[in-house]
């Protein structure tokens, strides 16, 4: 596979989370993270895939809707191992009591990457926000 073929693919993989995150599809990061990769989710340190289903899940299960929108892709190959990273902007909608319905996210998904027999693969995930705007609220539990 050429370097091209390979830089589509590991967006794939960063388009493939957001849609699995929008559509509440939790199994889906199963074609997207190792077993036992780790992730740095904002305050949220996870171990393994099972928490970052868990964290995703807990966090953006209760919205009404979300739009995770990510850009500008940057990734440096290294035989079958690879660094992505790329902005995020994230809306996040729920009625609440009290405030505004909408809480966005700003920030850069930071990945390692592995490619495996079923291609690539996170190894590690940080989401580095960078700004926020809204009612932080709607995300709260």
């Amino acid at each position: 596979m050429g370097d091209y073929e390979d830089r589509a693919d590991i967006v794939a993989v960063t388009h493939d989370y957001c849609w699995a995150l929008d559509r509440n599809e939790w199994h889906e990061l199963d074609d997207i993270f190792l077993v036992d990769a780790t992730a740095q989710l904002g305050s949220h340190t996870c171990a393994d895939r099972k928490a970052i289903k868990q964290v995703c899940s807990s966090s953006l299960g209760p919205l009404d809707d979300s739009q995770h929108i990510v850009a500008t892709h940057q990734i440096r190959l290294q035989g079958d191992t690879a660094t992505s990273r790329c902005y995020l902007h994230a809306q996040h909608i729920r009625e609440v009591q009290d405030g505004s319905s909408l809480y966005v996210v700003a920030g850069r998904y930071e990945d390692e990457l592995v490619r495996t027999a079923r291609g690539w693969r996170i190894k590690h995930r940080t989401l580095a926000v960078m700004w926020t705007q809204g009612n932080v609220d709607v995300v709260r539990r």
